[in-house]
């Protein structure tokens, strides 16, 4: 990936020499530049903010909650007898950090929900049914806030910035109905 992307702008540079907008990709880079740093600063105090949240929530009794909620749902998801306690916890975790909308969040507990899925995994050199299915509702992961994409809409001056909500509801449903059932599919054919 890294050569496509190198290649496309050492293209991009030679065609700007040939065609005299060497200023303009100068200022296009220094401008992108500028762009990425304000969105890291305008998001930073959210995600520190929902990242030290979970980690009150997991000190204190409020993780048992989440986990007595969302072990409904990873009881008829995953295989019970390869689940720790400590891994439906991330889980439970990981699926309140997504749902909120704060993926960066949801990050850390995704990596240490596979740590312990890992732990119970009796072939240590490929995933099991629980990984592949947990990878899986990480990424398609519902979201009923998303908080990171209002918070850039808001940022970049939108006027509607949670107008974005009800497609976000559609879109996350249908691809993790549609991913749930592909990789129950899949998981009974390997």
């Amino acid at each position: 990936m890294s050569k496509i992307w190198g290649a496309m702008l050492i293209i991009s540079i030679a065609v700007a020499i040939f065609t005299g907008n060497v200023e303009t990709v100068v200022s296009s880079i220094m401008t992108s530049g500028q762009n990425a740093v304000e969105n890291i600063l305008g998001l930073v105090g959210m995600m520190c903010f929902w990242n030290g949240l979970f980690n009150i929530f997991e000190k204190t009794s409020a993780i048992k909650t989440f986990s007595k909620f969302f072990s409904k749902i990873i009881g008829k998801l995953f295989n019970k007898k390869e689940l720790n306690e400590k891994a439906v916890e991330y889980m439970s975790m990981n699926m309140a950090s997504n749902i909120v909308g704060i993926g960066n969040a949801a990050t850390v507990n995704g990596i240490k929900a596979i740590e312990e899925l890992q732990k119970e995994n009796p072939k240590k050199d490929e995933p099991n049914d629980n990984m592949t299915t947990f990878v899986l509702v990480n990424t398609a992961s519902l979201q009923l806030i998303p908080t990171n994409i209002i918070a850039l809409r808001a940022l970049y001056g939108s006027s509607s910035p949670s107008a974005v909500i009800f497609p976000i509801w559609i879109v996350t449903a249908v691809a993790l109905i549609f991913g749930i059932v592909s990789i129950k599919i899949l998981n009974r054919r390997m």
